[in-house]
């Protein structure tokens, strides 16, 4: 992969943000959570956190770049383990939540270095 190709991590992170944002009640629904004005709107704003990390990584072709997006989703998925303590009735959305930024952590720490900038 060249130094200045996308990331297929950074196109998946994408994809769910643009579903996040545009479509949350279909993400609450998949994992059987309470729906609602509030689940909605906090899917939404994560959904819209990995639109503008997915930019990030798309625009800044540095080394740094995938240590800094999974050590993101590592504090991401561990905050969801607090979020469905706390809030029980939508526990699955936030499980769910935390496994697919634990999914992009493993993908962006396990990757290749990009080449020298």
């Amino acid at each position: 992969m060249s130094a200045t190709s996308t990331r297929p991590v950074d196109l998946a992170r994408l994809a769910a943000g643009a579903v996040a944002v545009a479509r949350p009640q279909w993400l609450i629904r998949a994992t059987g959570s309470a729906d609602g004005t509030w689940p909605r709107r906090v899917t939404r704003i994560l959904g819209a956190r990995y639109a503008v990390q997915s930019a990030g990584g798309m625009l800044v072709h540095e080394r740094w770049v995938p240590e800094a997006d999974g050590t993101i989703d590592l504090i991401h998925a561990v905050s969801m383990l607090g979020f469905a303590r706390g809030f029980p009735r939508h526990r699955r959305l936030a499980l769910s939540s935390g496994v697919v930024a634990l999914g992009f952590a493993v993908v962006d720490l396990t990757e290749r270095t990009r080449g020298p900038r």
